[in-house]
């Protein structure tokens, strides 16, 4: 079983220099995708990930000064509240070799990453159109084929941009377990996006901690009073709620 998250907008140094970072498997492909960012002016950039000039001219100097060697771990890199909350700073040596195992993290620029991958700073999304291309195509079915390589079973932490590079190559026999957050408001069961980010890197984390195989397992999974909920959920939907 595999789990998979988005990656994060804001990136930052990791807090610890002890963990020694490995090479992203997808370099020829993130190569080309820099050769065509570092021929587009600020103001280009601009306009393709549709941001600040501020935001951009930040983006255009990441990929002028990226390289393909060096970098930090990616699950310590990227700096969003899934990450907060799988906290992988904390990881043990075992943790992290558990993390390599059960979980990977999908990027625009880097394609499947391990958690502990190295990446430098960079800015791109999956609905970006660098060269007019949709990144989309650009990756293909490869996210499918590395995903899938070594099994049948995937729970996907991922927001559905990133999920939805997988979702079309799925095969009979594949399990593409999507697990949704939902909090009570108002009396009406809602998707809050910031808690949810919250509780997939929970989930990730729990994955990781509990050495989890299968996602019948999940079901135990409780955070800021989630709790699995059996008749809103489904073989490849798990539903959990939150009432507090």
């Amino acid at each position: 079983m595999l789990a998979i998250l988005s990656p994060a907008k804001n990136m930052k140094l990791p807090e610890r220099a002890d963990v020694m970072a490995t090479r992203p498997r997808y370099l020829p492909q993130t190569r080309a995708l820099h050769t065509v960012l570092c021929g587009l002016a600020p103001y280009e950039l601009e306009s393709v990930m549709r941001t600040s000039p501020a935001i951009a001219l930040r983006a255009a100097a990441d990929f002028a000064a990226w390289e393909d060697t060096g970098g930090t771990p990616a699950a310590l890199t990227f700096d969003g509240l899934a990450y907060k909350y799988l906290d992988a700073a904390s990881f043990s040596a075992d943790d992290f070799a558990c993390a390599q195992e059960r979980l990977r993290i999908l990027s625009a620029f880097y394609g499947v990453l391990r958690p502990l991958d190295a990446i430098r700073p960079y800015r791109l999304e999956l609905q970006h159109r660098p060269d007019g291309q949709s990144l989309y195509d650009f990756w293909g079915d490869r996210w499918y084929r590395d995903l899938y390589a070594d099994t049948d079973t995937v729970v996907n932490l991922a927001s559905s941009e990133y999920s939805r590079a997988v979702r079309p190559f799925l095969r009979s026999g594949d399990r593409f377990v999507t697990c949704e957050f939902l909090t009570y408001r108002k009396g009406k069961l809602r998707c809050l996006p910031a808690i949810a980010k919250m509780a997939r890197g929970s989930m990730a984390r729990y994955i990781v901690r509990h050495e989890l195989e299968s996602p019948e397992q999940l079901t135990f999974f409780g955070w800021n009073d989630f709790q699995y909920e059996q008749s809103l959920s489904s073989n490849d939907t798990f539903v959990f709620v939150s009432r507090a």
